[in-house]
């Protein structure tokens, strides 16, 4: 008796919790716009930075260059 009586109690707290959830609904969109535009800025600035480098080492790379090429033979 005192198990069913358990599992009566530990069904209906599962129920209650589902619709709860359930009850919250969707986000509203100015909120995932902004997350998403957060998530999309958060990609683009390690990008950006690396672009940079890429052209600082491209610069560091001709000077190399040419400094070989002028002691070398």
């Amino acid at each position: 008796m005192m198990l069913m009586t358990l599992l009566v109690v530990g069904f209906s707290a599962c129920e209650r919790a589902k619709t709860t959830e359930q009850s919250a609904g969707p986000p509203p969109a100015g909120v995932v716009e902004r997350t998403v535009q957060e998530t999309i800025d958060g990609i683009k600035g390690p990008m950006d930075k690396a672009r940079g480098i890429e052209g600082t080492l491209g610069q560091a790379a001709e000077r190399t260059a040419e400094q070989a090429s002028q002691a070398g033979p």
